[in-house]
């Protein structure tokens, strides 16, 4: 400026026009300078500490869930924009108290067509679709008062998965009904197969000591073969008697009895069967298919069975008097079935093959009692 003045062609000198010095003007420009720089490092270090009402309020309307908050009194402190949408949903109207809000959901069904799909946990569906879950919880400030927090969340996704899965319920019920007549048909077709190769075995020995009886009566001896095969003549009469002695028996029980005295088996029974269905029929496939096994594999002629019950579980161990296994018993067949029934009641199988054969199975006690 100084330079400037000098070029300009006045009569006065320049001094007149800048009674101040030029070097208290350069200092007091710099002091404002300096200034002004750390009013605005001190403004821009405060913004993130201070936050203003709008800012809030800008802040909480981008949230996806609605919420609000409500002062002691039950006025509308703070609320964003997803709360009134929902709560013109629910009353058709703008919210102004925390007691409005409480006496549209207890009125929704009625009033806006908004289901309440579950008490407990305050969930609700509304017309579009949409299911929201209701929160309500106590906040206290730091000036000690107590505000109201109120939130719905979206559990749109949740809701849909659950009738999926209700929907993979249904089907997997029907599967399985449909699974258990099966199991039951084998069972019957299985046990109709036993009797049958049992009855055939005693036709052959019938027949064997026939021609045994008619050999000893034209040759007026008896040889080894002939006594054998009287013997199992002797047998099988004695079992034919055995079925016939009570021909109007129809308990599954006492058809296994009889069964098992067809086929020269004598069974030990200690303690008493369940009376509750499923875990009766499962002990009943267990004894039977010991039965068959001890008779085809072992050879034997009496077969133990040990009942059990405590407080939560029954529990049976079937042993026979035959030769032990030569290796380790595998489930296969209808052992493997048996543990399929056993592993759908949530109980266990254990086959023990040394020093002697046993099987012992535990299922638990049905939660509804006696059936």
């Amino acid at each position: 400026m100084g330079e400037a003045f000098r070029k300009i062609n006045i009569q006065q000198p320049y001094e007149i026009l800048l009674p101040l010095p030029m070097w208290l003007l350069w200092c007091i420009v710099g002091v404002s300078s300096v200034l002004l720089i750390c009013e605005a490092v001190v403004e821009y270090r405060q913004r993130g500490k201070n936050l203003s009402h709008s800012f809030v309020k800008q802040a909480i309307d981008t949230l996806p869930d609605g919420i609000c908050y409500f002062a002691p009194s039950g006025a509308v402190k703070l609320c964003n924009l997803q709360m009134h949408r929902l709560f013109r949903s629910l009353a058709q109207s703008d919210m102004q108290s925390f007691k409005e809000l409480q006496e549209a959901l207890e009125e929704c069904d009625t009033k806006s067509g908004i289901i309440r799909l579950s008490d407990v946990r305050q969930t609700y569906l509304f017309p579009n679709g949409k299911a929201w879950r209701y929160s309500q919880t106590d906040i206290t400030a730091c000036d000690g008062v107590v505000y109201t927090e109120v939130i719905f969340s979206d559990v749109t996704e949740l809701y849909e998965k659950n009738l999926k899965l209700k929907e993979q319920t249904i089907q997997l019920e029907k599967i399985s009904r449909d699974l258990k007549v099966l199991s039951d048909n084998v069972s019957t077709m299985t046990k109709e197969k036993e009797l049958l190769a049992a009855k055939t075995g005693l036709h052959d020995r019938m027949s064997a000591g026939i021609i045994a009886m008619r050999q000893i009566l034209q040759q007026e001896q008896t040889t080894e073969e002939t006594a054998d095969a009287v013997s199992l003549f002797q047998k099988a009469v004695s079992a034919i008697k055995n079925d016939n002695e009570y021909p109007l028996e129809r308990g599954e029980l006492a058809e296994f009895m009889r069964d098992a005295d067809t086929i020269g088996v004598k069974v030990e029974l200690n303690g008493e069967l369940p009376q509750q269905q499923e875990q009766h029929r499962v002990f009943l496939i267990a004894m039977r298919e010991c039965l068959t096994n001890s008779v085809r594999h072992a050879d034997a002629t009496k077969l133990t069975i040990d009942i059990q019950e405590d407080d939560n579980y029954f529990s049976i161990r079937i042993t026979n008097n035959g030769e032990p296994p030569k290796s380790k018993v595998m489930p296969k067949g209808g052992l493997l079935n048996l543990y399929n029934h056993i592993t759908n009641l949530g109980g266990t199988m254990e086959i023990q093959s040394n020093p002697v054969f046993a099987l012992t199975v535990t299922v638990p006690k049905s939660k509804e009692g006696t059936e």
